[in-house]
């Protein structure tokens, strides 16, 4: 596949998880243990006493002091990271959401390839996987095209409300308080174009960035989506203004889009 995709770089990272639950066991007792063990370790025991468990469980389980540990779930619990149940508590919502999250760069680097490879093949541009963190589009895998400088690399950060990937996703995302927080700084007529713009991509499923990021540069996006519609990702192209026919452009790039959707749909189902 390399051959296929030169300059392509793949941000990943896997780290193996400490033995917290060990290590507190067998801790010496006037040795301090940090708050981010005691949590972790609390985690662990949850997850050793069957996904449920009473305070007076967890305390016994980790060493923890049984008033610490109460103050301790009584945090996650507030954070959403445990939840009550009628054993005690258990692993919440949140911690789901942020593994969730987590794999996804993963996920879409092993399904992502194949797509990039083709629609490189078929067009030679700059090309970009990214997903959403707060008010940025950060890039999973880049591909070099023509483009010289490359607008941008795995890892890199580019603003949501500017670039085609960043509006591909805030098209089909559906907390409109995303969309409110990132056009907070515009201006009632700036939003209102921006807005209608999103509006546009809903019904073509595809962005385009008219040099408004980088300057002298063309962007052409389309959103990778869930099975129930929510944007995981999105996949754009990237050209010299002077060269770039974005028009032409817009279907290979939505092919790709649909291509890698269907991708990820196989591997969870």
């Amino acid at each position: 596949m390399g051959s296929f995709l030169p300059g392509a770089v793949v941000r990943l990272s896997a780290r193996e998880p400490r033995p917290i639950l060990e290590d507190m066991r067998t801790a010496h007792r006037s040795e301090p243990v940090s708050v981010l063990d005691r949590i972790l370790a609390i985690f662990e025991a949850v997850r050793e006493c069957g996904g449920s468990a009473t305070v007076t469980e967890l305390a016994r389980a980790t060493g923890i002091p049984k008033s610490t540990a109460s103050r301790t779930v009584a945090d996650l619990m507030r954070l959403r990271y445990l939840e009550r149940t009628d054993g005690g508590v258990a692993i919440g919502l949140r911690l789901f959401e942020l593994g969730a999250r987590a794999s996804t760069p993963r996920r879409l680097s092993a399904a992502a390839l194949p797509v990039l490879a083709e629609l490189y093949n078929a067009t030679g541009e700059h090309l970009n996987v990214a997903v959403r963190e707060g008010g940025d589009m950060v890039s999973v895998i880049s591909v070099r095209g023509r483009l010289r400088p490359a607008p941008s690399r795995a890892g890199a950060r580019v603003p949501a409300a500017t670039t085609a990937l960043g509006k591909a996703v805030l098209a089909f995302t559906s907390d409109q308080s995303v969309v409110r927080d990132i056009t907070a700084a515009l201006d009632g007529r700036a939003r209102y174009r921006f807005e209608r713009e999103l509006a546009d991509v809903r019904t073509c499923a595809v962005a385009i960035d008219r040099c408004e990021t980088f300057p002298g540069v063309v962007g052409v996006a389309s959103p990778i989506l869930s099975p129930d519609f929510s944007p995981v990702a999105a996949i754009s192209l990237a050209g010299p203004v002077s060269e770039m026919d974005a028009e032409r452009m817009m279907p290979l790039v939505r092919h790709a889009a649909l291509a890698l959707t269907r991708r990820l749909a196989l591997q969870v189902a």
